[in-house]
């Protein structure tokens, strides 16, 4: 499943006869994939910050500051794919990401051999990231919209959302502009509350209300 961030539209058709329609390139892009490669374990990669890590264990998930993916971490459990509610049960005793997805996806329990207990979960997850030519620290609220980014994927992975693709509905989209602002506060990257509008196609206008 792909999602892509930043609020950008469909490309226009060219102007001259045989001209191809060219379709922008999000500045934001996110892919979470099932994989064989590494099975019961989530793989997060961040191609424009040329950093990826293995999670093995739950525990990992929740060591926002451990490398420089705290905010693929966060968008983890934000989105629910990885609860909120096991950090605390990680500091009694840590879980496997094996057992997570076991749970996650019990359909693949049907292939399981009894003689080989990795086949308990016979796939990982990967979740890739790339942001394209917007440097850090751009003020251009990268981390709000890569958070969101990362949590519609993985909502609609998780049929969290109405449709695999296409828009979200008003409802998601306001459910996944929550998310990243906890997504924020979780990874430490303290965006702020208007850098979510990304989340909607063209230009916004916003104003604050006194409370």
């Amino acid at each position: 499943v792909g999602e892509g961030g930043g609020g950008g539209g469909e490309g226009g058709n060219g102007g001259d006869e045989g001209e191809e329609s060219v379709r922008p390139t999000p500045p934001i892009e996110c892919r979470l994939q099932l994989t064989t490669a590494n099975p019961g374990t989530i793989r997060l990669t961040s191609v424009d910050l040329k950093s990826s890590v293995l999670l093995t264990h739950v525990s990992q998930v929740f060591n926002y500051g451990a490398d420089y993916l705290g905010l693929l971490k966060a968008g983890l459990v934000a989105s629910g794919i990885v609860p909120s509610g096991l950090e605390k049960s990680c500091e009694v005793e840590d879980i496997s990401i094996k057992d997570l997805l076991s749970i996650m996806m019990p359909t693949t329990n049907t292939i399981q051999s009894n003689d080989d207990n990795n086949n308990a979960c016979p796939y990982g997850l990967e979740l890739t990231t790339n942001v394209h030519n917007i440097p850090k620290g751009s003020r251009l609220a990268v981390s709000t919209n890569l958070l969101g980014s990362i949590i519609a994927v993985s909502m609609r992975a998780t049929s969290q959302t109405s449709t695999l693709t296409g828009d979200l509905l008003e409802p998601e989209r306001r459910l996944v502009a929550a998310r990243a602002i906890l997504g924020e506060w979780l990874g430490g990257s303290g965006g702020g509350w208007q850098d979510s509008g990304g989340l909607w196609p063209g230009l916004k206008l916003i104003h604050g209300v006194t409370s």
